[in-house]
């Protein structure tokens, strides 16, 4: 018995050191937004801002426009996360439902194997695309690239194959339903926890895309968070206070979304693993 406690004391103080040491970066971050520049670099470091300092949230607003950049990125990471969550599960569902579709495995088969196309491949052959549909530089340049991709039509096909029976579908059918009403209004509602962890995967590389909109927005009023951020960095000179201070801005939404939606995908990482 005291074996049995000692093994799982030792478990859990493991567990609480590898959880202290992925928490910490966000702490810093945390705390270095509200010190000077000066407090950010004195050494011994300070743990605590002493005193505590709002005036880079302040240089931020004023500096830069943020306000036109969140909106940015809500629109480009909500347009993107919900286009991606209804073609990707739409898809899903169609390799998941119509086995004796003509050259399903093949075709899965082959969505599988674009996964092992490094995304830099890809870039200037999307981007001369972008250009002659005359997308640069617009909403429709972020949402659109990616939306349908391989890992999300892969996860929503293994969650309806294991959790949407075939009953189910076919009393539908009978009930004269449409394939797209039985898509719709049976596998959907059932799916909603792998489309909840599916969406959070999603909306964080959406939210976090800083190489693809370094490359396709050129106007500031079209910068979204992340790249607003990171232009603060200077060759000679980086207001350390205020990318701190843009850096937690640019976090929080994803902690409070994280936060809303926490069960949901926990549900759905983990439905697999307990399914008999």
């Amino acid at each position: 018995m005291c074996g049995k406690v000692l093994k799982q004391g030792l478990m859990y103080a493991v567990m609480l050191a590898v959880a202290a040491l992925f928490v910490f970066p966000f702490y810093w971050l945390l705390i270095s937004a509200f010190k000077t520049k000066a407090q950010i670099f004195v050494l011994p470091p300070q743990f605590f801002p002493d005193p505590v300092v709002v005036q880079n949230f302040a240089d931020v607003f004023r500096a830069t426009p943020i306000a036109r950049a969140f909106v940015n990125s809500c629109v480009i990471a909500g347009g993107h996360t919900l286009l991606a969550l209804f073609l990707c599960s739409m898809g899903g569902y169609a390799f998941a439902k119509f086995p004796g579709a003509p050259g399903r495995d093949k075709l899965f088969a082959f969505v599988l194997g674009t996964m092992m196309i490094p995304a830099a491949v890809t870039l200037i052959p999307v981007f001369i695309v972008l250009t002659r549909l005359h997308l640069v530089n617009t909403y429709w340049a972020m949402i659109l690239p990616g939306a349908a991709n391989a890992f999300g039509i892969f996860w929503m096909r293994q969650y309806i194959a294991a959790n949407v029976h075939d009953d189910l579908l076919a009393a539908a059918r009978i009930d004269g339903c449409s394939e797209f009403g039985i898509y719709w209004r049976v596998a959907l509602p059932i799916a909603r926890p792998a489309l909840a962890a599916l969406g959070i995967l999603v909306l964080i590389s959406s939210w976090n895309n800083l190489m693809w909109a370094f490359i396709v927005l050129r106007e500031k009023s079209m910068y979204t968070m992340p790249l607003l951020i990171y232009l603060l960095h200077g060759e000679l000179r980086t207001p350390y206070g205020m990318v701190m201070a843009g850096g937690l801005l640019v976090t929080l939404p994803l902690i409070a979304a994280f936060l809303v939606f926490q069960r949901s995908f926990i549900q759905g990482i983990t439905v697999g693993a307990l399914k008999a």
